[in-house]
């Protein structure tokens, strides 16, 4: 199992694993120019898990500034998808360390995400990987 940023050549498998995630079906240029911009900015961190070649777990960091106190950063992650198969193999942990180290190396405070209602699997993944819940709110515009 290899933990890396995500290729340009692994989009497709990244819009395949989005789709299991969310039911939708991605804008594969949309896609492309969110993957070109993210690639020009170092506060993104779109990580892959590879299981014999295969995308197997993808998952988004965005390390944000913040201005409270000591002004520390903090990362948001999203977009964490672990294809069916490869559930409880240590995919999403590896993702999560990734990430974790990166925003570490960035000087982050913490770090935060939200897990949608009926998630409760994943919900319980959080918390073994020590993350508590706290109140989130999120309105579609």
């Amino acid at each position: 199992m290899d933990v890396a940023d995500i290729t340009g050549a692994q989009l497709p498998q990244l819009a395949a694993l989005m789709r299991s995630l969310s039911g939708l079906d991605t804008d594969m240029e949309r896609l492309e120019a969110s993957f070109r911009a993210m690639a020009a900015l170092p506060d993104y961190h779109l990580l892959g898990v590879s299981v014999d070649g295969a995308l197997a777990g993808a998952a988004l960091g965005i390390v944000c500034l913040d201005v409270v106190g000591a002004c520390r950063p903090f990362m948001v992650v999203e977009n964490v998808v672990v294809a069916a198969p490869c559930r409880r193999l240590g995919v999403g942990r590896r993702l999560f360390t990734a990430l974790e180290e990166r925003a570490r190396a960035r000087d982050c405070l913490y770090a935060m995400l939200v897990a949608g209602p009926g998630r409760e699997e994943a919900r319980a993944f959080y918390s073994a990987l020590g993350y508590f819940e706290s109140w989130g709110f999120k309105k579609r515009l």
